[in-house]
């Protein structure tokens, strides 16, 4: 019989000429449909044709080879119990199973391995067969697909509480996002992503037989406005009833079904389900939703490790940064920053300026995106709930004096590229130094970033980091000025300058500074202030007469400089109200 399925010789009708194989019509159950909703997730399918779409009509138990017809109807799913299976050898396989290809059943269901030499027969006889791996019994199987066949609703809900079940199982046993994502794009034979806050992409898994461009998807997912309206806003998305939603993507013929993956009291990513929009059925809906659920499991596992490590590498670096840690400790606890601190390193500071501003964890959260995309590894800490800790590594220099501190500096311009596009309304501040080339050189570069920062706040450099080693004099009269006798100085010289312009609306200590600025040059400081000649020549006369300084002499001249760069230097509240 099994030749006569392969060769021309002419045969006597069989069963199978009056009821052939057939693909199942819409709502109706075939055999993809009983992989995705009734069998083992690794479950496997071998045959030939457009199996996975036949028609199954019910499930049956094989009792023996013989007396077909008294054992099942056409159609059938057929189960082969172990014992059965066990008198199937490679010799008498195309004999034993060519009056199910011809009868015809939807398919055979084996436990456990089926073998390459009945594959291949299979494979000739168009015979579909499918393979349940262990340790499911009969019984189990049996159960499952009559539930489907009978209730196809029921079977999809209780499908999907076994993938969140698994996925649980998955993310406590420390599997990850990417395997996750895996089991669903199995289950589901679509495209599945897991995308955080920022939507960028964290797990992603395509179907051997995709043809979507990879490049085109992930971008089109990471469009922050092709998110429903709701789920933009992560608050909003954690109480919103609705659990997910279907959209359509800008790439042709592909939707997607997406659900906030929450976790307190807001969304920490999104998951996605991708494919075409006609075919994201009912456990495609489901798969989002529990799988969501089962990914803030893995998220909030994840958060917590991270929060961890964070901490005790917050308690190092606090203990570092105040010196209050001795060599041999710092030796010892060196490890707990998961770091390479054996480079050179740049030490940068940032913080708001401000009464009303965003959180510093907004902050830290807005660098490490920029870090996200920097060819530098970094680390970030909150210092004291005060402002932010960068240490940038640098690649040291060819040269063997110098390190690529430019690294550091284009890091700073995307952070503050980043905070004004991100906060337009808010103005930060930040100080830079380096390079640290040891661990015990942080504490030193930490302060003297920390000085470049506070010394930018009091000049009104904002809004960029300013590096230490540009400050210049500014570096030694920040550490003179809160001696009584150099505050007097100040005092006696630019105060007589500030009260005139306030009781006159004046602004002589302006084109003072405009003097030096320009080195002298009297037409140019009278071009920098739009005054004429004139104009500036009697203000210069009002400032010789109210400090007592004669510009043309040149300790004089050098004695208002540094007193107007001290008056610089003190806070706005010290000095007259308008400057």
């Amino acid at each position: 019989m099994a030749t006569s399925t392969l060769d021309s010789t002419p045969h006597t009708p069989l069963k199978s000429d009056k009821a052939p194989r057939q693909d199942a019509a819409p709502g109706e159950i075939n055999v993809g449909d009983v992989l995705r909703l009734a069998l083992p997730l690794n479950t496997a399918l071998i045959g030939g044709g457009e199996e996975a779409r036949r028609y199954v009509n019910w499930v049956a138990v094989l009792a023996e080879w013989d007396n077909l017809e008294e054992q099942i109807e056409p159609n059938d799913l057929v189960l082969v119990p172990p014992a059965l299976q066990a008198t199937l050898t490679p010799d008498n396989a195309a004999a034993t199973l060519a009056p199910l290809a011809e009868f015809p059943v939807a398919g055979l269901l084996w436990f456990g391995e089926f073998g390459e030499a009945r594959a291949q027969v299979a494979d000739a006889l168009n015979l579909t067969v499918v393979v349940v791996p262990p340790p499911a019994s009969l019984r189990e199987i049996h159960e499952a697909v009559a539930l489907l066949l009978l209730d196809r609703q029921t079977a999809t809900s209780e499908r999907a509480m076994q993938l969140y079940r698994q996925l649980s199982a998955m993310s406590r046993e420390g599997q990850g996002l990417a395997a996750m994502t895996e089991v669903m794009s199995k289950l589901t034979g679509n495209i599945v992503a897991v995308q955080d806050k920022r939507l960028e992409v964290q797990a992603i898994s395509w179907p051997s037989n995709t043809t979507v461009d990879k490049e085109l998807l992930i971008e089109a997912l990471q469009h922050r406005d092709s998110l429903p309206p709701v789920l933009r806003n992560r608050k909003a998305a954690a109480k919103a009833r609705q659990t997910h939603w279907h959209q359509l993507l800008s790439i042709e013929g592909m939707g997607r079904l997406i659900s906030p993956i929450i976790s307190g009291d807001r969304a920490r990513g999104y998951l996605s389900v991708v494919g075409p929009p006609g075919e994201l059925d009912m456990l495609d809906s489901l798969t989002v939703e529990h799988g969501a659920a089962a990914c803030a499991l893995e998220m909030a596992k994840a958060k917590a490790v991270s929060e961890a490590k964070k901490s005790l590498r917050g308690d190092f670096l606090e203990g570092l940064l105040a010196g209050s840690l001795p060599a041999r400790e710092i030796e010892r606890l060196e490890g707990r920053l998961d770091h390479n601190t054996k480079e050179p390193h740049a030490v940068m500071v940032l913080g708001w300026l401000g009464a009303e501003t965003p959180s510093l964890r907004r902050l830290e959260t807005a660098v490490h995106w920029v870090l996200s995309n920097h060819p530098r590894p970094a680390l970030v800490h909150v210092y004291g709930n005060q402002h932010l800790v960068i240490f940038q590594a640098l690649r040291a220099d060819p040269r063997p004096t110098t390190e690529d501190m430019e690294s550091a500096h284009q890091l700073g311009r995307r952070i503050s590229d980043q905070i004004a596009a991100e906060f337009p309304g808010a103005t930060i501040i930040g100080g830079i130094s380096g390079p640290a080339r040891v661990l015990a050189d942080w504490p030193v570069m930490y302060g003297q970033a920390l000085q470049a920062m506070q010394l930018g706040q009091r000049l009104k450099l904002t809004n960029q980091f300013v590096e230490f080693n540009s400050l210049g004099i500014y570096r030694l009269l920040y550490d003179l000025e809160d001696q009584a006798q150099v505050r007097r100085f100040t005092d006696e010289i630019i105060r007589p300058l500030a009260e005139y312009d306030v009781q006159n609306r004046g602004s002589l200590v302006k084109t003072i500074d405009a003097y030096f600025t320009h080195h002298g040059n009297i037409s140019q400081t009278a071009e920098s202030l739009f005054v004429h000649r004139n104009t500036l020549l009697y203000r210069m006369e009002r400032i010789q007469e109210l400090t007592g300084m004669q510009l043309d002499q040149a300790n004089m001249r050098l004695a208002l400089h540094l007193a107007l760069k001290l008056w610089q230097l003190r806070p706005e509240a010290e000095r007259a109200p308008e400057l």
